[in-house]
This record gives C-alpha cells, structure tokens and sequence, in this order.
C-alpha cells in the first residue's frame, strides 16, 4: 500500500486523489495524495461506514469530524494486527490533520 505524490506518479491518472480544502473543479494538485485503486480498496471500507453516500469517483468532501470516525473505525476494527496497514494509514492521518489546520474539510476524488 503505497501513498504517492504527484511527482511520483509518473503520468498514472487511474488514481483517487485526496486534496486540500473543498474541491474546485481543479485535479493533480502538488499537495494532493494519491492512492491507487488497490491501496483505497483498503481505506474504502472504513470511509463507507461513515460516508454512505460516498461516490466512488468523487468528488467527496469530508469534515474533521467525519475523518475522526474514519480513523476510530479503521484503528479498532482493524484490530492494529496489520502493521503494513498502520503505517498506510498513519501516513494518510497525518496528511489529513495537516489540512485540518488550514481547512475545514478535504476532498477525495476518484479514478
């Protein structure tokens, strides 16, 4: 499970992108995170259960609050057995607190 930037994507488009702020009809932005579709497949699951309405290929926005859910039930649910996934997953969480202190929200586009 890898987290990429924009400049190791290496002209890769098939991926969601996790952006600062609220979406502005703008994609690949130097600050964004990228996630293949395997890597997301891994973090979806937790988003759906807080975002139902989640639309796969975006865009979503999503609030502190939201994300707290997220992290709560990908942390417990996960058991903290997978370490790849920690990792994974601590990398997106620091990322996103980041954002939250210059944003309100964050917003995940899909492939």
């Amino acid at each position: 499970m890898e987290i990429n930037t924009l400049e190791k994507l290496n002209g890769r488009r098939d991926v969601f992108e996790f952006m600062r702020g609220d979406f502005k009809n703008e994609h690949w932005h130097k600050s964004s995170i990228f996630l293949t579709t395997e890597a997301f497949d891994v973090l979806h699951l937790y988003i759906e259960e807080v975002l139902p309405d989640f639309n796969y290929f975006g865009p979503n926005k999503v609030n502190r609050e939201q994300w707290n859910q997220i992290a709560f039930n990908a942390i417990s649910l996960n058991n903290s057995v997978d370490i790849a996934f920690l990792r994974f997953f601590n990398s997106i969480d620091y990322w996103v607190k980041e954002n939250f202190e210059e944003h309100i929200c964050f917003s995940i586009c899909g492939p």
